[in-house]
C-alpha cells in the first residue's frame, strides 16, 4: 500500500483529485485487517485508491505534526478520510463494512 511519510508525500497524493486516506497503527488489530483486506483488493475500495498514514512510523512524525486534525480528530482507528479534490469531504471510524456503508 502506499504509505504517506512525508509532507513531500502528502504534496503528492493530493494532487490525486479522489482517494481514501486511512490513519493506522501497527499495533491495532483492526487495522492489520483493514490492511490484509486492501492488500487483497489492490488498495481500493469500490472506485477509490487507499492512502495510508501509520501513526507509529517514526518517518511520518514530521508529517502528522503538521497535520493538526490528525491530533484533534482522530481518537480510534482505522480512521477514514475520504478526499474529493484535495479536501477531505468525509471522515469516520471503523472496518471495511462501516467504509462501504459511508461512501
Amino acid at each position: 500500500m502506499n504509505e504517506i511519510v512525508s509532507i513531500n508525500d502528502w504534496k503528492k497524493v493530493n494532487q490525486i483529485s479522489n482517494y481514501l486516506l486511512l490513519i493506522t497503527k501497527e499495533s491495532c488489530e483492526d487495522c492489520r485487517k483493514v490492511e490484509g483486506y486492501l492488500e487483497m483488493n489492490n488498495n481500493k475500495i469500490k472506485e477509490y485508491n487507499v492512502k495510508k498514514i501509520n501513526l507509529d512510523n517514526i518517518e511520518s512524525k514530521k508529517l502528522i505534526g503538521s497535520l493538526k486534525w490528525i491530533k484533534t480528530e482522530v481518537d480510534f482507528v482505522p480512521f477514514w478520510s475520504l478526499v474529493v479534490d484535495s479536501k477531505r469531504i468525509k471522515s469516520f471510524r471503523g472496518d471495511i463494512d462501516q467504509v462501504k456503508e459511508n461512501l
